[in-house]
């Protein structure tokens, strides 16, 4: 659902709107969540990425490889987030694993356990990525908050 693009791009940008270069980050310096390692093309010539790459870039590289168009709402944008991090190829993971829940809802949060799952299992395989966790967490919850939480309270009323 392509509508749910351009509100997901401004939501993620809350996570990865900002510049970082950790050492402990395998994808070390990132601008905008756009990793140098990653996407070396993105910071040719000694330039960073701007904003106004943003929407191509996501686009291109995580929302259409995701097929985040073929999903609902949430769970596009859920999925679109888990393409971003921690990846495409884990996202499809979730993607398919919840998939016996007919409910929207459901599926969305069991997505998203699935995924707050997966980082407690690369912690527990490597316990120096424990720096992280709060972060990956606290990203989960607040797309499941945002969306699926939303959606409950507002059936409630």
């Amino acid at each position: 659902m392509r509508e749910n693009f351009t509100p997901w791009l401004s939501n993620l940008r809350e996570h990865e709107g900002f510049r970082s270069n950790d050492s402990r980050d395998p994808g070390k310096r990132t601008v905008y969540g756009i990793s140098e390692v990653y996407h070396p093309e993105m910071f040719k010539d000694g330039k960073e990425p701007t904003l106004a790459d943003l929407p191509d870039f996501y686009l291109r590289e995580y929302w259409i490889p995701g097929g985040c168009d073929s999903l609902p709402f949430p769970l596009d944008v859920n999925h679109a987030d888990a393409c971003v991090n921690p990846g495409i190829g884990a996202a499809t993971k979730f993607l398919h694993d919840s998939g016996e829940h007919a409910d929207v809802l459901w599926r969305t949060t069991e997505y998203v356990l699935l995924r707050e799952r997966y980082y407690l299992k690369k912690i527990r395989e490597t316990p120096a990525k424990l720096v992280f966790l709060a972060g990956w967490m606290d990203r989960c919850l607040d797309y499941w908050e945002t969306t699926v939480g939303n959606m409950i309270d507002m059936a409630g009323k």
